[in-house]
């Protein structure tokens, strides 16, 4: 290939990262994380983790909704304590607000209260948001859309520009003083060694994102309007229209119970009513099958007599559902058990490790090696990525602190104001100074989660071990092991800050003074930007002259 042509694909795949970098960072990381949503959601409620909801108790939940709030009667759902330990209900309001409900145990009065609104959402929630859609309501799914196809632009222009020396990539990691060689060995490592998911991550999570505007757009341009009345029945599992019977609905046991009789090899998940009290009711059962790649399934029971009118699970179901399904299994990898899933979360830090490392090798191949002051552009850009990239993962420790110690305050709010400081710190000082503070505050972040669970709950890391609990201990332990790793980021942050190439968007700027020779300027203090754009160029040494 020409090298013209190579140079072209190279800017592609450059900016093509450099445009999505920002919000495929966080989206890799809550994807990461958001692998092991359940664990997280068990952890963040102290008052759950031995005692969850039974399913008499879920069914009470629903009851009580549907007596206060006849809406729900029309169309609800409830999440089952198999799926998560607190298990809550849902449903849309006429004026079209969606709200959520769950059930307060009441130790002293003996009878539950409803908590309903707009419910807390909750620590693995919040994280699973940030990955989906970056917590933007409505339009962030699909912004996020739009980011995976630049993502998948990245990859491709990546390879093209890679293939030539692609053996020679995977084996290559230089460390030593030559910094940004080191980091351009990681970066093509990781990159050719994950590509393979990378591409399913880009692929399924544009298909995920942008599915309805596809859908909508040829509905329009292909169908004539006659897609738009399907939708449903593409998704679900109920038909069109169901045959209505007398009789009284079934309890939620025995719905389960035809609906596991149905798909025997399915994990329930949740159940959704609709038209409940009347004769056409049904209520679909939403579950997941471990040996299929196409995890997710569905089974319609119709209420009033345990009929099955509708289902699509491994074995029973036709293309569309097939490949629907295999689309999500393959996202987030929940088909093969605790190993996929690791394997997952891995990926997902690799994939941010990625697009950190870009930005780095960005600003260092655009920085003026024999300049004291480097360009206002990529000053500001080392902020952004120090400011946004760290903060992020500041944000999210923060937030799994504020989970125990502050459960009141919901997750998403203590992510942003730690996110916003972050940036905000950022903009204030120097990058290394930015780069290496945040650095620190994460590590400081994650040290205190094991010991707030410590503090705040009646478990314990040594505990939970001892009982061989380690959905709880594996938090604990991530944690600490996130603390060594922040930590060791930080000093080598510091140590090329002040060690390092002193002209370099990295360096201190004070390390760039102490590094002049010996005269007045070396006990000098400059430490912030505001001092580098009044620095003066370096004055002769009367000594070498």
């Amino acid at each position: 290939m020409r090298a013209q042509t190579l140079r072209q694909y190279l800017s592609v795949h450059t900016w093509a990262g450099i445009v999505a970098g920002f919000a495929l960072f966080v989206a890799m990381l809550g994807g990461a994380l958001t692998v092991f949503h359940h664990e997280i959601e068990r952890w963040e409620q102290p008052a759950t983790r031995h005692a969850p909801l039974t399913l008499a108790q879920t069914e009470q939940l629903a009851e009580m909704v549907r007596a206060q709030f006849p809406a729900a009667r029309e169309q609800m759902g409830v999440v089952l304590p198999s799926h998560s330990p607190v298990p809550f209900a849902y449903w849309q309001q006429p004026d079209g607000e969606w709200m959520q409900a769950r059930l307060r145990r009441n130790a002293q009065a003996g009878a539950p209260s409803l908590v309903t609104g707009d419910a807390r959402p909750g620590l693995s929630n919040t994280v699973n948001a940030l990955h989906y859609s970056l917590s933007i309501p409505t339009y962030g799914l699909y912004l996020m859309g739009v980011v995976s196809l630049f993502y998948g632009m990245a990859l491709i222009s990546g390879v093209i520009v890679h293939l030539p020396r692609v053996t020679r990539d995977i084996f290559a990691l230089r460390p030593g003083r030559n910094l940004k060689r080191f980091w351009q060995d990681a970066h093509n490592a990781i990159g050719v060694l994950s590509l393979p998911f990378h591409i399913v991550f880009a692929l399924t999570g544009a298909l995920l994102c942008l599915s309805l505007p596809l859908m909508m757009a040829f509905n329009v341009l292909t169908f004539e309007n006659k897609l738009a009345p399907q939708f449903l029945q593409m998704t679900g599992a109920v038909p069109a229209k169901v045959t209505p019977v007398d009789g009284k609905p079934l309890s939620l046991q025995a719905v389960l119970a035809r609906a596991e009789h149905a798909a025997p090899g399915m994990e329930t998940t949740a159940v959704a009513w609709s038209r409940y009290g009347k004769p056409d009711a049904v209520a679909e059962v939403y579950g997941e099958a471990s040996d299929s790649l196409g995890v997710f399934g569905a089974v319609a029971v119709r209420l009033n007599d345990g009929e099955i009118v509708g289902q699509h699970s491994p074995g029973v179901r036709d293309a569309n559902h097939a490949v629907l399904s295999m689309i999500y299994g393959a996202h987030f990898g929940n088909f093969a058990g605790n190993v996929m899933r690791w394997v997952y979360f891995i990926l997902g830090v690799m994939g941010a490790v990625l697009v950190y490392s870009g930005n780095l090798l960005w600003l260092e191949s655009r920085r003026k090696r024999n300049a004291a002051l480097q360009p206002a552009n990529l000053r500001w850009m080392a902020k952004a990525t120090a400011g946004v990239f760290l903060g992020t993962c500041l944000g999210i420790a923060v937030a799994f602190v504020g989970a125990v110690v502050a459960p009141d305050v919901t997750a998403l709010s203590v992510f942003v104001v730690t996110l916003a400081l972050s940036m905000l710190f950022a903009a204030m000082t120097a990058p290394a100074v930015a780069a290496t503070g945040l650095l620190i505050a994460t590590a400081l972040a994650c040290l205190a989660i094991p010991a707030a669970d410590a503090m705040f709950t009646a478990d314990h890391l040594v505990r939970t071990m001892a009982d061989g609990d380690w959905v709880l201990a594996g938090v604990d332990l991530t944690a600490l092991a996130s603390t060594t790793i922040f930590a060791l980021f930080a000093r080598a942050t510091w140590r090329r800050a002040r060690l390092g190439d002193p002209n370099s968007v990295w360096a201190y700027p004070l390390a760039h003074v102490r590094r002049s020779p010996v005269g007045e300027t070396a006990n000098k203090t400059v430490d912030t930007d505001a001092h580098i754009d009044e620095a003066l160029p370096e004055p002769p040494n009367p000594a070498r002259s």
